[in-house]
């Protein structure tokens, strides 16, 4: 029974968990790949320090429905952009680069003169 009660008691006098501001942070200003990556595995690092083993499981599952949800995305854009690429093109001028070009000199041979 005093177990217990001092189990009550070191979980009321320990520190509430708060959400650090780096969590929250816009991701680094850089183009390299790894870097983000590392900034990735850093903040989850983080949570499973801040947030214990349950709350880090919700996060990385969090984690994992949108990284699925932004690839989604990202191939739904590239298939859209290759779709109007390959469209024909619809009926009217055509423009070319292997047009056959004809230079015209304003003469008529059919003009009288």
């Amino acid at each position: 029974m005093e177990a217990a009660l001092s189990d009550i008691v070191d979980a009321d006098a320990a520190p509430a968990r708060t959400p650090s501001q780096s969590f929250a942070a816009p991701p680094p200003d850089t183009e390299d790949p790894a870097r983000q990556i590392g900034e990735i595995f850093k903040r989850l690092s983080g949570c499973h320090a801040v947030y214990g083993e349950t709350g880090f499981t919700r996060i990385v599952a969090a984690v994992l429905v949108a990284l699925g949800r932004a690839a989604m995305e990202e191939s739904e854009r590239q298939a859209l952009r290759l779709r109007e690429r390959t469209t024909p093109a619809g009926p009217g001028i055509r423009v070319s680069a292997t047009a056959r070009r004809v230079d015209f000199d304003g003469w008529d041979p059919g003009e009288r003169d």
